[in-house]
């Protein structure tokens, strides 16, 4: 006589936050109509108790499209899903034998559980307890050795990042998963997906067909009160020898609890705090205090994470510092746009005789350059301009903190790329005394925020080198022969969504069926950095073989060349802090079509480009650069798309819009005008600064003389009242003058 195994029982784990498990329990029923469902809240012990085979699923992790019969124990204690079922390749994919190493071999998400597994529960929970820090799979890759545990190795069982077997898949393992962003298994992921959704048919298809199994979004667990388990709270709880007030139960009593221990075991699992607050019941008491208070209720409290310890020499200030020349700190020997600011600055103002001492700021992920000057390391005059953007004021300040204390005019050259300017930026407002700005779209937005100076003073973009290199050279350029090539240019460290190249994408497809002739280059870089990004650009450019995708890191001179062999620059960007490429494109002589927005107005109209009109819309996809209740620009593809059309259709406008671009960057001012411009400004701004405080120190004197000596002589307050009028006549005539050079800037831009 065969003994026949009970029909499984089912648990759909449902975890905190919006998934439904509704759709995952109707899928097993269409497989197994027999089996029986039950909805499982994380926590409860119910697997143990049961007296039948246990199927857990995670909602929200795993979709049914087939029989997951095989789950079901046969012989021992657990059937697991191994996540590899074979050495993984050392191709620079993620994830890897690294990954492996640290989230375990085995899915946490899908586990069968037979009716002898008694012991096998208490040991996991026992596990549970004592390693909540640990990842759940390593724990189940334990549980293989130690217990009689079967692996799953059938084919199309746990298709998910790790692997995704041949044929149909009947169970997906894709916790990561986000329906809203379909072109990658894991939009957190930085680096180059293992499995890839983009080209592949058949796992897109899967996908859809168990959107309504992975719909929702996981949310971290929250108690009575409003508290959110965090991982501070969940060691505190383990730790703890004595009992613990149940959160549910007994939540005043919790939060009691909580209260006298949160705070002081958060400051000991963090550096930035112990740095902040090296002593916290005592000298530091009140601050910690006031910052744990504040960090409760306020998220513009910056709460310290990740602060940098110093790493660079100090610079030696000179005893007396003289006002006839200015010091100048960027990133001077290292390969970024804001290091070439800072170079073309110095370029400037030596050609306009200034006297100069140039540091070199070094902390920065860009590389070094190849070769370059060497660079002093002493502060040497009165004035300073720091071209550091001001997210990353505080870090110069913690590197040379000299540089704050010896009291220069400190002068900031920012850029930033939206019209609402973040709470960290707006605090390095405090660190400087004037906010100058390479366009009026930056310096408009820093002045609608502060009372202090804000100046537009632009650099001229100078003529690009490009190699001496032909169209043919170009990979994807090789074969188009003459037909049109528009082509859109960006590095995703630029954030993609900002230099949105899905625009001018779409735009083309709207324009041009795909065998009517013209083709569309995506060049880009750093598309292995940022691997969801650019499956997203690709995902756009799908079933479009005229729009090719090009990923890949160009030297400068072979970047130029490029630009200057697409008949089109395309620019439907969202926002733009100057529009640097724009610029080097009208100097290459290859017309340009530009989001009628930003920075770039500074040097482009309706003469020398086509803009495209647009409409400001609120941030998506800002990647935590760009906060989500800022706006930037939605520009009208339609617009676009007719641009592109009369690109192809009249070729002789496009070559006079070609040379009106040039133009435009010929008229720009030289590199030595420019520096004396800025020279001369920075003086005068230095003498404005010193007759402001000479009126206002006149001012209380005046004042306190009211207040103590009624009966003042007459003819004393007549000297005071002409004083001051002398004073302040000469402070307006020099404010004149500050604002006639900076009105001759921005004239000559």
């Amino acid at each position: 006589m065969t003994l026949v195994s009970p029909e499984p029982l089912v648990l759909v784990v449902v975890p905190n936050g919006t998934c439904r498990p509704e759709p995952l329990a109707t899928a097993v029923r269409r497989e197994h109509p027999g089996w029986e469902m039950r909805m499982l809240a994380v926590g409860c012990d119910e697997v143990e108790s049961a007296a039948r085979p246990v199927v857990a699923l995670w909602t929200g992790a795993v979709a049914v499209l087939g029989s997951i019969a095989c789950i079901v124990p046969t012989r021992g204690h657990a059937t697991v899903v191994g996540r590899a079922l074979g050495p993984i390749p050392d191709d620079g994919c993620r994830p890897d034998e690294t990954d492996l190493a640290e989230f375990g071999n085995c899915s946490p998400h899908v586990v069968g559980f037979s009716p002898t597994a008694g012991p096998l529960m208490r040991w996991l929970a026992q596990r549970l307890a004592a390693e909540g820090e640990q990842s759940v799979g390593r724990i189940l890759d334990r549980a293989v050795d130690a217990f009689h545990v079967d692996r799953c190795l059938e084919a199309g069982i746990g298709s998910g990042s790790w692997r995704w077997d041949d044929g149909k898949s009947r169970l997906l393992d894709v916790p990561a998963y986000d329906a809203r962003a379909p072109w990658v298994l894991d939009a957190s992921a930085g680096t180059r997906a293992r499995i890839d959704l983009v080209g592949h048919v058949d796992r897109q298809e899967a996908l859809r067909g168990a959107s309504a199994q992975l719909e929702g979004v996981r949310q971290p667990l929250v108690v009575p009160g409003g508290i959110t388990v965090d991982p501070t709270m969940r060691r505190l709880v383990r730790e703890s020898t004595s009992p613990v007030p149940s959160a549910w139960t007994q939540p005043s009593a919790f939060r009691a609890w909580l209260q006298s221990r949160y705070w002081a075991a958060l400051h000991r699992s963090r550096r930035d705090l112990a740095v902040a607050f090296p002593r916290p019941r005592s000298f530091d008491s009140r601050r910690f205090e006031t910052w744990s208070r504040r960090a409760f209720v306020d998220d513009e409290v910056p709460l310290l994470v990740g602060i940098p310890e110093r790493h660079t020499d100090s610079w030696e200030v000179d005893a007396e510092l003289s006002t006839e020349g200015l010091n100048v700190v960027g990133y001077l020997t290292r390969e970024s746009s804001l290091g070439d600011v800072a170079r073309r600055l110095l370029d400037g103002l030596g050609a306009a005789g200034v006297p100069l001492a140039a540091l070199a700021q070094q902390r920065t992920a860009s590389p070094q350059l190849v070769a370059g000057d060497v660079f002093g390391s002493s502060v040497s005059f009165a004035s300073t301009l720091a071209v550091v953007n001001a997210d990353q004021f505080p870090a110069l300040q913690l590197d040379h903190p000299e540089l704050f204390e010896a009291g220069t005019h400190l002068i900031g050259y920012w850029f930033w790329e939206l019209e609402f300017v973040p709470a960290p930026m707006r605090r390095a407002i405090d660190l400087v005394e004037e906010i100058w700005a390479g366009s009026t779209f930056v310096a408009d937005a820093f002045a609608a925020i502060t009372e202090r100076p804000v100046r537009y003073v632009p650099i001229p973009v100078p003529e690009p080198i490009a190699a001496a290199r032909h169209r043919g050279s170009f990979s994807p350029l090789r074969d188009v022969e003459d037909r049109l090539v528009l082509g859109v240019v960006f590095d995703h460290f630029s954030v993609t969504e900002r230099k949105n190249p899905f625009g001018a994408i779409e735009a083309f497809k709207r324009a041009f069926a795909p065998d009517e002739g013209p083709v569309l280059v995506v060049k880009s870089m750093n598309g292995d950095h940022r691997w969801p990004q650019h499956q997203r650009v690709l995902a756009a450019a799908e079933g479009r073989p005229d729009i090719i995708v090009w990923d890949e890191h160009l030297e400068r001179a072979d970047q130029m060349a490029f630009i200057r062999s697409v008949d089109v620059l395309v620019s439907l960007h969202r926002s733009e802090g100057l529009g640097l490429h724009l610029a080097e494109a009208m100097w290459l002589g290859t017309p340009v079509i530009a989001t009628r927005y930003s920075g770039n107005l500074d040097f482009m109209d309706d003469d020398c480009a086509v803009l495209i009109d647009a409409t400001l819309v609120n941030v998506e996809h800002g990647e935590g650069v760009y906060p989500p209740e800022a706006r930037w620009a939605d520009p009208d593809l339609d617009q676009a798309a007719a641009a592109m059309r009369r690109m192809m259709a009249d070729p002789q406008w496009a070559a006079d819009l070609a040379a009106a671009g040039r133009r435009r960057m010929e008229q720009q001012p030289s590199l030595a005008d420019t520096g004396r411009h800025i020279a001369h400004l920075d003086t005068l701004s230095v003498d404005l600064r010193e007759l402001q405080h000479k009126v206002a120190a006149l001012e209380g004197a005046i004042a306190d003389l009211g207040r103590g000596q009624a009966a003042l002589d007459a003819r004393q307050l007549d000297e005071f009242d002409r004083v001051r009028a002398a004073v302040a006549d000469a402070t307006d005539d020099l404010t004149e003058r500050v604002n006639a050079v900076h009105d001759q800037l921005r004239a000559r831009s």
